[in-house]
């Protein structure tokens, strides 16, 4: 499996930013040990559809 684009947004408000705010940008390929931070998610982006101070609306 090829890494891809993932934004990786908020999803929780903080007391600075909304929540899905995009912060930042990782290269993964989606089965790796890797995961967000607390309070964090991520979501294929592979047009760069949300470059980092965007914010995404999960579905």
């Amino acid at each position: 499996m090829s890494a891809e684009r993932y934004a990786v947004y908020l999803t929780s408000a903080t007391s600075t930013q909304a929540s899905g705010y995009v912060y930042n940008i990782v290269i993964w390929d989606g089965t790796s040990s890797w995961s967000p931070p607390s309070g964090s998610a991520a979501v294929a982006d592979p047009d760069s559809n949300y470059p980092i101070g965007s914010t995404y609306t999960a579905s």
